[in-house]
């Protein structure tokens, strides 16, 4: 197995905080989305296509390159940056709306602020002042018996104990004597007890549980997903998890059985189950958050989508896969044929277009941590044109900043309308973007 580092080289990450409930209509929906968004499909996927980009020694057309800057960049990063810090409670928490109106404070969104604030290109640390040192002291308050961090009763405690763990990680970044190492090393321990395995109690079978065996949840029920199991491998992957833990062996398992792919997932049976044969990635084994379509002879068959394909690709390579591994090397061919960065790729639907924009910071974000994870500084889309994606995903970041700093999404879904969770969204992405706008 190849050394994961030189696959993951800086981590840093993102969380998928609230990618939670089910797959319903945008009913009463108003959001109008642009007219690119409007046009824009994802390329056909042909027999041509499916052979993947332009092949060796055939002419690659780049696509227009955004006159976009680092500048550009780092002047919106400060803004939103800015915008969280003066937004932050006096406990040092930062938190959400809820729909009926009331205010949470939340050690998840508190700590994915702080990794937005700790990793950007100022690195903020705890000298730069009580932003960083009480958001700390907040983060630290919600520590739990078992190593855990999250708030009694709210739930989501993989996410918030993830994010966590990279907050921590992004802060010691550098540091000769790492400040927090104990409480990452618990942190990390609590994740990978929170794998659904022969180890869990009680024990699941790899055969006999196939929606569920070597995936991780929420922590608080036993139905894990890709989403879930994305963040924790971000954050094991940050804690120095051993190479050849078993906790990543059974990740194998399960990201094989929610791919569209059958030379690799026993969960597709053909009958109940049929695959489309993509190569994405959908939300668990038996659920598609873009569409659930029933066939005319009864099986079901799940529509990928992007943020769960990037997801599960850089997931796959923590996992300790290489890039020529057959099961990446199809979710990458998936991924060039509907490469976008419009909307979240599979999610809209003919009779509701606005359903593209569902999720699509948290998209934005997973897939600039995935492209840097497969260390392409340009990415060639399956009709073999390349694309500068740092500089296309910052471009169209920057186009939907609000004149206040702050990022929200008009569809709001998954908690995107609140503009605490995705400005720390935007902050990260884009400072992936500046990093990799260097090595174009």
């Amino acid at each position: 197995m190849k050394n994961r580092s030189e696959w993951t080289g800086r981590v840093t990450s993102l969380v998928a905080l609230l990618a939670i409930s089910t797959s319903i209509p945008l009913a009463g929906q108003t959001y109008h989305p642009p007219e690119d968004v409007k046009k824009e499909a994802p390329a056909a996927q042909d027999g041509a296509a499916k052979n993947g980009a332009a092949k060796d020694g055939a002419a690659r057309t780049e696509a227009p390159r955004p006159a976009v800057t680092a500048g550009d960049i780092k002047s919106a990063i400060d803004r939103g940056a800015n915008w969280l810090v003066d937004h932050q409670n006096p406990d040092g928490s930062f938190g959400l709306v809820l729909p009926e109106g009331k205010f949470i404070s939340d050690a998840g969104v508190t700590a994915l602020a702080l990794h937005a604030l700790a990793t950007c290109p100022r690195k903020y640390r705890e000298e730069d002042g009580p932003f960083i040192s009480k958001a700390v002291e907040y983060i630290l308050s919600q520590k739990r018996e078992g190593g855990g961090i999250y708030e009694e009763g709210q739930g989501l405690r993989n996410y918030k104990s993830s994010m966590a763990l990279l907050a921590f990680a992004a802060l010691d970044e550098g540091r000769p004597v790492k400040k927090y190492a104990d409480v990452v090393t618990e942190l990390r321990d609590y994740i990978a007890s929170l794998q659904l395995s022969e180890d869990s109690s009680p024990a699941y079978d790899p055969e006999g549980n196939r929606r569920a065996y070597g995936g991780i949840g929420y922590g608080g029920d036993r139905r894990p997903d890709v989403s879930n199991t994305q963040m924790a491998l971000e954050a094991l992957q940050a804690g120095d998890l051993a190479e050849d833990s078993e906790v990543f062996r059974r990740v194998q398992t399960f990201l094989a059985r929610c791919q569209n792919r059958t030379a690799s997932n026993d969960f597709l049976d053909g009958s109940e189950h049929r695959s489309t044969e993509d190569g994405g990635f959908f939300y668990y084994p038996g659920e598609s958050k873009a569409e659930n379509h029933k066939n005319p002879d009864g099986s079901v068959s799940y529509t990928s989508y992007g943020s769960m394909t990037y997801a599960a690709v850089k997931s796959l390579i923590y996992s300790g896969l290489d890039k020529d591994d057959a099961r990446v090397k199809a979710a990458v061919d998936w991924i060039r044929h509907n490469f976008t960065v419009k909307e979240n790729p599979g999610m809209a639907t003919p009779e509701s277009p606005a359903r593209g924009q569902m999720g699509v910071f948290y998209y934005y974000a997973v897939m600039a941590r995935t492209l840097e994870v497969l260390g392409e500084p340009t990415f060639v889309d399956g009709a073999g044109i390349s694309h500068a994606w740092a500089a296309e995903l910052a471009a169209e970041l920057l186009s939907r900043q609000r004149p206040d700093g702050t990022w929200t999404n008009p569809v709001d879904r998954w908690w995107e309308g609140d503009p605490a969770l995705v400005t720390a969204y935007a902050v990260q992405t884009l400072s992936i973007c500046v990093r990799n706008l260097k090595k174009e």
